[in-house]
């Protein structure tokens, strides 16, 4: 693994007196922990250097590296045949049966192709086996019509013809060019490169004179042997730029996130940079350079000037220029939610005021020099910096000095500043672009609490440290401070179709369809479903995660990202456990292939101390882009594209992966689990939180007010409690099975009692159990479970019946709920002494989610349980 960088203590005893130093002496004191190879001149980059090889881990393969596999080290057509066979072969078989290639850049202009056809012939064959003059001769014989057994026997060997212009370069000259005005003689394949050049972008064009094609890249590496691809000279640039790239490129090979950069990449920039000039990486022109090159190109120049820039710039230039990067006070860099690091500098011009600009470049220092763990986050950042951009726009705007004199300010000023963002909050205004993103770009109620948050915890903060003037005070202190809106409401439970559907075999087949690295998606949302953990705390499970407690019960541990609490352990599922098993096994894999070089220098004791460190620090489901060491965790965002896609092609795209978590709760709790072990297993450390949930748990609570019965309004004694949940405890158990008698079906809102349909026969009334001709069946039976729902009904119709026309048919609409009002009464006292009544009123809310789970019988016993009396007991 990459080792820290740790350039300041063996020869500056402090970071201030290292940041204090001019840049030559910095590189001076980092330049001791350069390796060898990066101070020599040419750079000779080793073959299989984790950031800069460029050698085919096959051995003798002379083929250039494959610029998309990083880890593999492979050329690209290993590269390819590897990438099918992978399932079966292992990385170390295919290596070791891989035929070598040759390289077709480097070295071919060094070796002369077979001889001609034509026996002692000293000249190069070119096609069909003979050489130029041979072919040539061949083809007019056949076009006369002599066959070519005819032809051969006639022919007599060539001398040798003179070699190919250009420098050391074997092959025979076959034609003669002309460029400039002068021609030269060169090789089949000098000729034809030279006949491409037209063709290529003008960036890359070599003038058209034979100097500059002589010194072609291309034309270059064909005279050189396949071992120069690894080799980057510096000396045509000035000595200050050559210690700023060496220093760019030791800063990169320690970034965890970094790319592969080629040697081939480099020696273009390089020739890119002495071409035009350039003294330092700080130089208008490399940004110039970079705009008008490829990607690529682009991508890596760039780079090379953030990595430089702790050397080029110090604190105080940095800070006169308008932009902060924490390196240069000494800091690591602020991580975004996914624990990565930024790269780019923080813009801070478009705050116009200078006094403004620096209180916030001092305010990020400060925040960048905060112990480990205790520091803002990329996104918080962000805030502060839109915040203060706005304030900055609001006083160039409204003031006569533009805002440029602090000591003018005041609580007019403040309230200003209130009624600017109202307007824009109101109106909907387009903001000031003042963020590196352009966001937000029209203010909600959130961002301009946020904004206006960070404005006041910036300035104040300044005033706490007395970097601000007494007089500036009434203008901070009457700053506006906007209420926290309200929070989005609670994640709901899935429904039971839509996450069988989720986690279906077929679905996940289609999930897996979309992992084509293989980074484990459909575990990580296994995992997340059956867990009840945070997406980022799924995400971030290191590779020892798993364990057995006891004599079998599975463990996962977790770190509870909103708690703060590191490796919390809980029960892990038994199926997520098999499958984190097998994860474990294929990251560990791509860790010993990795790490290769690394445990093939230890031994067996040095190996086990490598690996285990691997269980503590290593990612389950590391990143599968920028992170050769494969040192960082899989990002939310990458999770969240592929998830999301994933659910519209089933269908399901206003499904949130966090809904998962209450769906878990609810299972749980409906089936009857302790509430310490579902906030164990969520992570909650807030009953608050674990009764949102309880909320859901209609079956726990239906299942209590089932056993109280009450007789209808069609039996004998209406209202009288045929059942409390007490007698089903009897110490007679067979007493209580008899008072049920076996002999309840449910049915809507309600059971039944009569033998017959118990029995399976056919109700002879019609399942009119609360509306019959006769008015309610004898058999129907209320329970706790139905008092809202009956209550709300005989509700309605008292108001239907107000308004009825006449007094006659208001009567009788009265009339028809008469025999429910001692049922319903008696129900309801019975219920409020046992203290159920509160929940009995809730239980209707919820029911639209209970019937969909249970549509056959919404309120009743499951239709197994009358026969089987220890369910109800």
């Amino acid at each position: 693994m990459t080792a820290p960088d740790n350039t300041l203590t063996s020869v500056a005893a402090t970071a201030a007196e290292y940041l204090g130093l001019d840049s030559q002496r910095r590189y001076e004191i980092v330049s001791q922990q350069f390796p060898d190879w990066l101070r020599a001149e040419p750079i000779e980059f080793p073959p299989h250097h984790s950031t800069y090889g460029w050698h085919c881990r096959v051995e003798d393969c002379e083929a250039g590296m494959h610029a998309t596999a990083p880890s593999a080290q492979l050329c690209v057509d290993h590269a390819r045949r590897y990438d099918q066979v992978k399932g079966s072969v292992s990385y170390e078989a295919f290596i070791a049966a891989a035929e070598p290639n040759r390289s077709k850049t480097f070295g071919w202009a060094l070796v002369r192709g077979p001889g001609c056809a034509v026996g002692d012939c000293e000249r190069e064959q070119v096609a069909r086996g003979y050489c130029r003059s041979h072919f040539n001769s061949l083809r007019k014989a056949q076009a006369k019509g002599t066959s070519e057994s005819n032809w051969r026997p006639r022919q007599k060997p060539l001398p040798q013809v003179g070699q190919c212009a250009i420098d050391r370069c074997v092959h025979d000259k076959v034609t003669n060019m002309a460029l400039g005005g002068v021609e030269q003689a060169l090789c089949n394949n000098h000729a034809q490169h030279l006949r491409n050049c037209p063709k290529r972008p003008e960036a890359s064009r070599p003038a058209a004179e034979w100097e500059a094609f002589f010194g072609d890249p291309t034309v270059v590496a064909s005279t050189l042997p396949p071992s120069a691809r690894g080799l980057l000279s510096l000396a045509a640039l000035p000595t200050g730029l050559q210690r700023e790239i060496r220093y760019a490129l030791h800063r990169h090979a320690q970034l965890a996130w970094r790319a592969q950069w080629r040697p081939s990449v480099l020696r273009t920039i390089v020739e890119m940079l002495a071409s035009a000039g350039v003294r330092s990486l700080s130089d208008p022109k490399v940004a110039e350079i970079a705009a008008a090159n490829i990607r690529n190109l682009r991508y890596v120049l760039l780079a090379l000037v953030s990595a430089a820039r702790s050397l080029m710039f110090t604190a105080d230039s940095a800070r006169a220029a308008g932009w902060f990067d924490p390196i240069l006070v000494g800091a690591a860099p602020f991580r975004d939610a996914g624990g990565v690091c930024r790269r780019r500098p923080w813009d801070l011009t478009p705050v116009k005021q200078r006094w403004l600009r620096d209180v916030l470049w001092d305010h990020l220092r400060d925040e960048a020099l905060k112990p480990a763990g205790k520091g803002p986050t990329a996104q918080t950042i962000y805030y502060r910096l839109g915040g203060i951009g706005l304030l900055s726009a609001v006083l160039e705007q409204n003031r006569g000095d533009r805002g440029e004199n602090p000591q003018a300010l005041g609580k007019a000023d403040a309230e200003t500043v209130k009624q600017t963002w109202d307007l824009w909050f109101q109106e909907k205004i387009p903001l000031p672009v003042v963020t590196p993103y352009d966001q937000p770009r029209v203010f909600s109620a959130s961002t301009r609490q946020v904004l206006m948050s960070a404005v006041r915890i910036v300035l104040r903060d300044a005033r706490a440290r007395g970097r601000t003037a007494a007089e500036l005070d009434p203008f901070i202190l009457s700053l506006p401070e906007y209420p926290v809106p309200q929070k989005n409401p609670r994640p709901r439970p899935l429904s039971y179709g839509d996450f069988q559907l989720l986690v279906a075999p077929e679905s996940l087949q289609a999930l897996d369809a979309l992992d084509i690295e293989n980074a484990g998606l459909s575990d990580i949302w296994l995992t997340h479903a059956f867990q009840g953990g945070r997406i980022v705390e799924t995400l971030g499970l290191r590779l020892g995660c798993l364990g057995i407690v006891g004599a079998a019960q599975p463990y996962i541990w977790r770190d509870i990202a909103k708690a703060g609490v590191v490796d919390y352990g809980m029960p892990c599922y038994l199926p997520v456990y098999e499958r984190l098993l097998q994860r474990q096994k294929i990251t560990r894999a791509r860790l010993r292939t990795r790490y290769r070089d690394e445990l093939a220098g230890l031994d067996e004791h040095g190996r086990t101390r490598l690996e285990a460190s691997w269980e503590r620090e290593m990612p389950l489901f590391p990143r599968t882009n920028a992170n050769y060491d494969l040192t960082l965790f899989a990002s939310a965002a990458w999770f969240r594209d592929l998830f999301n896609e994933w659910l519209q092609g089933l269908g399901l795209s206003s499904v949130t992966s966090h809904q998962t978590r209450a769906t878990l709760a609810t299972s749980l709790l409906n089936n009857g689990a302790p509430p310490a072990l579902v906030r164990q297993l969520l992570g909650h450390f807030s009953e608050k939180a674990l009764a949102h949930y309880a909320s859901y748990s209609d079956d726990t609570m239906s299942r209590h007010l089932q056993r109280i019965w009450a007789a209808g309004p069609g039996m004998d004694k209406p209202g009288t409690i045929l059942l409390r949940p007490t007698e089903l405890k009897a110490d007679n158990p067979a007493a209580a099975a008899a008072r049920i008698d076996l002999s309840v079906v449910p049915v809507e809102h309600g059971l039944c009692r009569y033998g017959p349909v118990v029995g399976g026969a056919s109700c002879p009334y019609g399942k009119n159990c609360s509306d019959g001709p006769k008015g309610p069946c004898e058999h129907f039976v209320l329970t706790g479970a139905d008092l809202a729902y009956w209550e709300r009904k005989r509700d309605a119709a008292a108001h239907f019946a107000e308004g009825a026309p006449t007094d006659q048919a208001r009567d009788y609409i009265l009339n028809q709920w008469e025999p429910w009002e001692p049922v319903l009464t008696g129900l309801r006292q019975a219920l409020d002494e046992l203290g159920l009544l509160e929940a009995a009123e809730q239980l209707d809310l919820r029911s639209p989610v209970h019937d969909y789970f249970d549509p056959l019988f919404s309120t009743g016993f499951h239709l197994r349980q009358p026969n089987s009396p220890s369910e109800t007991a």
